[in-house]
């Protein structure tokens, strides 16, 4: 079963060395090869014959750039140790006769180079017999058998290295040792010593497990097709036989352009460039702004060099002003303001809110304003022990304070600008129920409201909300807290 198991594994390893990614090599070549060297038996418990002179001829294909596949048939005679007993009944045994044919392959690791180093593997069939002293057969009994000759054959694997030298594209010498596994597979000699009922240690064969060899040899290459642009591909099958030396091409022999720029590969010394880019005869980006963007995908070819750029090739405006982060003495403008030439904020009426946020652009600084530029205005009654100042618990009325400041600040501002709309939005303090709030606040605006309109103030200008106790101006609870948020505030709705 472990025999069995190997065959199949090698089988299996075999094909995976054939991937390869080299554009040239052994590909439709034909190669004849004549081996000479020596042979020796190993791996068996008698060590029986001596080394001996071993010869092979081998045929085979180039189908991949690195890989051969192909035939070797090997033979050489091993003479038995005088001093060595083999066999009781085969005494005058004096040489035993090996033959070996191999499907093999051919694994080549520098085959553009002019030396070249090979993985060899395969398998095959190996046959074996002996002759005495006069090269007459030897015939032998074995436990309960009847006679016969001393001969067998069984299944082999083999494990090859060797190195080639190619003198040119034609010829190349060569070196290199192989082992023949000998698995026993379809050997009649091992079941018969499995099966022997009377063997002793006389009669036991002893079979090798293992055939080794070292050789030398030549090789005679001949190129199966012709392929006149040396691109790998013959010229019956070659879609684009004009390809310039050195390119890598597909199956069809064209060239392979990976990154689209006209340059094909194995020319190209910049073979990622981005699509799109301009490139020079070697296939790398040309860059005229010398930016960090290629020509062709820089929509700003002119930009000076001292600014930073996008993936466009166009100057950075990181606050989007339209002034280039290389000319903007404020680049931090919040986005929607204008700006002038050196990219700051323009506040035309100087409230502090930039002109293009601006939505009041004509109130001027000196009155607060909200964060869209408009005026805000709020009036808070201070809180003393005095009912008769502010707001009193569940009151609306307006205390004298709080007319007075009415006079002096928002209706002189209403009178001032006759355009000016505001809201009035009462407030109460966190004491009572929505149900008493929420109409105590709109009462106390609509009290602020009914004065001004009393003062002459056109009630279209104006517009009074209750929010009850849902925006309490002091989140404490105690009594100044509470006085603070029964309150009104004014905010511009122009």
């Amino acid at each position: 079963m472990k025999r069995g198991a190997l065959v199949v594994l090698c089988f299996v390893l075999i094909p995976l060395l054939s991937q390869s990614g080299f554009s040239d090599g052994m590909k439709n070549k034909i190669g004849l090869s004549v081996r000479g060297g020596l042979g020796k038996h190993f791996l068996a418990d008698k060590d029986v014959f001596k080394m001996g002179p071993f010869g092979s001829a081998e045929v085979k294909f180039g189908v991949h750039n690195n890989l051969m596949v192909g035939l070797i048939g090997t033979y050489g005679p091993t003479s038995k140790k005088e001093d060595e007993p083999w066999y009781l009944e085969a005494d005058m045994a004096d040489i035993q006769k090996n033959y070996l044919i191999d499907l093999a392959f051919w694994y080549y690791f520098a085959p553009e180079s002019d030396w070249d180093p090979y993985l060899n593997l395969g398998a095959g069939f190996y046959s074996w017999h002996v002759k005495d002293e006069a090269r007459e057969n030897v015939m032998v009994s074995f436990g309960e058998f009847d006679a016969f000759r001393l001969r067998d054959h069984e299944m082999s694997i083999l494990f090859g290295l060797g190195l080639e030298y190619h003198v040119d594209e034609y010829f190349s010498l060569g070196f290199g040792a192989k082992f023949h596994y000998l698995t026993k597979v379809n050997s009649y000699l091992a079941e018969k010593e499995l099966n022997g009922s009377n063997l002793t240690e006389e009669n036991y064969l002893g079979l090798a497990n293992g055939l080794g060899e070292v050789f030398a040899g030549v090789t005679i290459y001949h190129l199966a097709k012709k392929d006149s642009d040396k691109d790998g591909v013959a010229d019956k099958e070659d879609a684009c036989p004009d390809t310039p030396l050195g390119c890598m091409v597909d199956v069809n022999g064209c060239p392979l352009d990976s990154d689209g720029d006209g340059v094909c590969d194995g020319l190209d010394r910049c073979p990622d460039t981005p699509r799109g880019c301009e490139v020079d005869l070697a296939g790398c980006t040309r860059d005229t702004d010398d930016d960090g963007v290629c020509d062709g995908l820089d929509r700003c070819a002119d930009t000076p060099r001292e600014a930073q750029v996008d993936s466009r090739g166009c100057p950075l405006d990181s606050d989007g002003d339209g002034i280039p982060d290389h000319r903007d003495r404020c680049p931090d403008t919040p986005r929607g303001c204008q700006v002038d030439a050196d990219g700051c904020s323009i506040d035309s009426d100087g409230d502090g809110v930039c002109d293009g946020l601006d939505r009041c652009p004509d109130e001027g600084a000196g009155f607060p304003v909200d964060d869209q530029g408009c005026w805000k205005v709020e009036i808070i009654e201070e809180v003393v022990l005095d009912e008769d100042v502010g707001f009193a618990v569940l009151k609306y009325a307006l205390s004298p304070e709080a007319q007075q400041i009415l006079d002096d600040f928002i209706y002189s501002k209403l009178v001032e600008y006759p355009d000016l709309r505001i809201r009035i939005e009462g407030h109460c303090d966190t004491t009572g129920t929505d149900a008493i709030n929420i109409p105590l606040s709109q009462q106390r605006a609509e009290a602020v409201k009914e004065y001004l309109v009393a003062k002459g103030i056109n009630p279209d200008r104006l517009e009074a909300l209750g929010y009850g106790s849902s925006q309490p101006k002091d989140l404490n609870n105690n009594v100044e807290a509470l006085a603070r948020n029964r309150r009104v505030e004014f905010r511009v709705i122009k």
